[in-house]
């Protein structure tokens, strides 16, 4: 890995870890700002994702698709396979629009917020970052 690449798998970390503090503030939040807090938690796994394929140093569209994501990093790796990210596609750029309403429950909320732990966690193992 060139040291460009460790400096943007990095960033991609970083920034991942932002939207999942971001998530993790908002749960406890008064009142509860849920719908904002799943599109964050969307946000954090397609920068975890997007980190790994850096990381990986393979090339990867500019979009938001969870599923296309996932599917390009289990082709790395089958232990992507494990952890199920369909659920947080609805809640990434369409969200932010009245249109598209969506309003979790907060049990919804949390068990998005573990799907960002739990890819956290296994990039972190992948990468030997943990």
């Amino acid at each position: 890995m060139t040291t460009e690449q460790k400096e943007l798998f990095e960033k991609w970390l970083e920034k991942a870890l932002h939207d999942e503090l971001a998530a993790k503030s908002l749960i406890k939040h008064r009142p509860l700002i849920l719908d904002t807090a799943c599109f964050h938690c969307q946000q954090a796994v397609e920068k975890y994702l997007k980190g790994y394929l850096v990381y990986r140093n393979h090339d990867f569209p500019k979009i938001h698709d969870l599923s296309v994501l996932k599917k390009m990093c289990t082709k790395l790796d089958k232990d992507f396979n494990k952890i199920d990210v369909a659920e947080l596609d609805d809640y990434a750029v369409s969200i932010r629009y009245p249109d598209d309403y969506l309003m979790p429950t907060l049990k919804e909320t949390k068990h998005f917020l573990q799907i960002v732990l739990k890819i956290k966690k296994l990039i972190l193992r992948k990468t030997k970052l943990s």
